[in-house]
């Protein structure tokens, strides 16, 4: 006796063990080309909203001028004594620290934080913990992944404070750190004008990234006593070694230019940014550029100085 077994016209036969592979082996293929574009795009987008925090730095740092006549002070603080001499000594100091990034608060719509500020006393004093652990979204760099809150840390990396992270650092020029006088637009309690920055604002540096996975600094400023050191994500960080290479307080808010480009390679007094195309920084006049590690150092260090006069290629 024979079986016949009709499959009815709306069955369909099953995949093949072969077929299934195949399809399989089509959508890993499709996923290893996608997911590339999609990383990029959310890399370009990252640097369009990090762009988007400088510009409306920029323009902080401009109203402030107008308000006043001047840019803020990189930070404020009195000092108690002389500059020792070494390019990495500190200068010993009382605070309070504040830095320009707490001074143009509210012209980037944070007044309520610039308010809770009592500006006659530190930044690590308890009445101010409110407003230093106040996370302000323009000075976080979207693609800087690192604690959005960071200890503030003493010379034994004991923690005095903690404080809101900040993606970003002032520019005090190519001297070293306590070198006087400087030639970049903030120091402490500075008061450059714009009629001191005779390169000119599109050729002046202001601000630049510096990513917390390099180096933990907070917007509120410097602390006397403070230590800055690698952050335990970069590359360079020694755990057993966790001061290698330290550089001294005012590096919390202010970065020099020496020898070298924006590199993961370099200091925790160093510019950095999150991004593999390059560092992004902003001019004086609100304009922004991206440096890459490939720059000459010369190049990079002439748009550093605010008055230096030196010659800039347009095709750097």
């Amino acid at each position: 006796m024979f079986l016949c077994v009709i499959r009815s016209k709306h069955q369909r036969a099953a995949f093949s063990l072969v077929e299934l592979l195949v399809v399989i082996a089509i959508i890993a293929t499709l996923l290893g080309l996608l997911l590339p574009a999609v990383q990029s795009a959310r890399g370009a987008a990252r640097r369009v909203s990090s762009l988007t925090n400088l510009k409306q730095i920029g323009y902080g740092l401009l109203m402030y001028h107008d308000a006043r006549r001047r840019f803020p002070a990189g930070f404020t603080s009195t000092a108690t004594g002389p500059w020792p001499g070494g390019s990495n000594d500190p200068v010993p100091e009382l605070g309070p620290g504040w830095s320009f990034f707490a001074g143009i608060l509210p012209y980037l719509d944070e007044t309520a934080t610039h308010n809770r500020i009592d500006f006659s006393k530190l930044i690590t004093h308890p009445d101010n913990q409110t407003a230093r652990e106040a996370i302000v979204p323009v000075f976080v760099d979207p693609g800087d992944t690192g604690p959005k809150l960071i200890d503030i840390k003493d010379g034994s990396l004991t923690t005095m404070a903690r404080a809101a992270v900040c993606s970003y650092a002032g520019c005090l020029g190519t001297k070293s750190y306590e070198e006087q006088p400087f030639d970049g637009v903030f120091h402490r309690n500075s008061r450059i004008r714009l009629a001191d920055i005779t390169d000119g604002t599109t050729k002046t540096i202001a601000v630049g990234e510096r990513m917390s996975r390099h180096t933990q600094s907070s917007w509120a400023g410097v602390t006397p006593g403070q230590i800055m050191v690698y952050a335990p994500e970069s590359p360079r960080y020694d755990a057993a070694n966790p001061r290698f290479n330290s550089r001294p307080a005012i590096t919390a808010t202010l970065v020099h230019v020496r020898s070298s480009a924006p590199s993961t390679q370099g200091s925790p007094g160093g510019f950095i940014g999150p991004h593999v195309a390059g560092t992004q920084f902003l001019n004086l006049d609100s304009s922004c550029r991206l440096i890459s590690e490939d720059v000459a150092p010369e190049v990079f260090r002439a748009l550093c100085t605010r008055g230096g006069g030196e010659a800039i290629p347009a095709d750097f």
